[in-house]
């Protein structure tokens, strides 16, 4: 057992000393085979946090967020710190890019929108607003960035315990107190490929987390249904568009509320009395001015991607609706591989109906865009995402864990 730890000890430090590919190789595959423990973890998330600029704000300054384990269709990443906001929490976001639609992806469709900042323009934006929303880069968390596309590049994102090493480092490298993490389980998820695993490395997160001196939930979302209909980096920026105009369905409105109730949860201040969507909305354009983004814009991509949906796919047969979650993100992930772009928004779709309902042949079950050359094969793929049951299923959906 001892030799077991010095040799953690001497990996972790060999890639903290040296991050080239081959130290990288060795980390990873070590933490896939014996697992890192607690302490190792947190030496990992330390070493990462310092690879960049640390934030430091007042003493007594409480900062909190909530980040996901990734996963198509949620919107918490962009919802819950608009929540944490208007609930009266400072947010100092770190993250980096999502697939197929992270938080950050979303936002650099925005023209203008700045997501990487020196540490001096980050104070600027932080003495002007209680949230902004940045990425991972040469200026902040350096290695976890460099480590975290490795681990994309080499099909290693589903380790826990560096999963758990990467997000605390983020949460570290800004001072948080305060962490609330969006576990989306699922078959193909990167922190639990079912509710039991979920909930045990949720458990395990919010230990280590405690250990920096972080108090934290973790909450388990269903990532093998959608959690509302609007998939894709243009399709995000509908969906907010939609709620900021309470112009939404109810599968819209229940995302919502479980957003909401992340927030509530981690907030310093509690809310009883719900939320209101013009101070969302205004916190979301306050986040874009403070960024040097065009709110111009953002409504001008909200309309643009409304108008390009017209193409549809139909259910070839009657039944209950199942939708494959992994489909669909390995559909839209084929599409924007094809683009040389960092954040590409060159296809998405929206649901018009949900699973586990009710479907009739030839009703739409979603429309879809695509740049033309690539719209069949795009059509293809999501045919194949939809099958229909004989019968509805009963399916947990949100867990809170303490």
């Amino acid at each position: 057992m001892l030799n077991q730890k010095n040799r953690s000890r001497e990996i972790l430090d060999s890639f903290l000393c040296c991050p080239d590919e081959a130290n990288m190789d060795i980390l990873v595959s070590y933490s896939r085979k014996y697992d890192l423990n607690d302490n190792e973890i947190l030496y990992l998330a330390n070493g990462l946090a310092n690879s960049g600029d640390r934030i430091r704000l007042e003493n007594g300054m409480n900062v909190c967020d909530i980040p996901s384990t990734g996963g198509p269709s949620s919107l918490s990443t962009l919802l819950c710190p608009l929540f944490l906001k208007i609930l009266g929490n400072n947010v100092l976001k770190l993250g980096v890019p999502g697939r197929p639609a992270g938080g950050i992806d979303v936002l650099s469709q925005i023209s203008g929108y700045k997501i990487n900042p020196d540490l001096k323009q980050l104070y600027e934006w932080i003495n002007s607003s209680s949230y902004v929303h940045f990425i991972a880069s040469e200026n902040f968390t350096p290695l976890d960035a460099l480590l975290f596309q490795y681990r994309k590049r080499t099909n290693a994102v589903d380790i826990p315990s560096l999963v758990i090493a990467s997000l605390l480092s983020k949460k570290i490298a800004v001072g948080l107190n305060y962490v609330g993490l969006d576990i989306r389980v699922s078959s193909f998820g990167n922190f639990g490929k079912t509710w039991d695993e979920a909930y045990h490395n949720g458990v395990r997160f919010n230990k280590i987390a405690n250990l920096a001196g972080i108090l934290s939930k973790c909450f388990l979302t269903n990532g093998n249904i959608p959690q509302q209909p609007y998939i894709g980096r243009g399709e995000a920026i509908v969906a907010l568009q939609k709620i900021f105009t309470s112009n939404f369905d109810t599968y819209l409105a229940k995302h919502l509320e479980h957003c909401f109730a992340m927030a509530n949860s981690i907030s310093i201040n509690k809310s009883s009395n719900g939320y209101s969507l013009n101070s969302l909305r205004e916190a979301f354009y306050e986040n874009i001015r403070i960024q040097e983004g065009l709110i111009s814009s953002f409504e001008q991509i909200a309309e643009t991607v409304n108008e390009q949906h017209k193409y549809n796919i139909y259910a070839s047969e009657s039944g209950v609706l199942s939708i494959d979650m992994e489909k669909i993100r390995k559909a839209l992930l084929n599409i924007q591989s094809k683009s040389d772009e960092l954040f590409p928004d060159n296809c998405g779709l929206i649901l018009k109906a949900m699973s586990n309902t009710h479907i009739d042949k030839g009703e739409i079950i979603c429309t879809f865009r695509c740049e033309d050359q690539y719209k069949e094969v795009f059509a293809i793929d999501l045919k194949s995402s939809f099958g229909t049951t004989l019968k509805t299923i009963d399916l947990n959906d949100f867990e809170e864990i303490i």
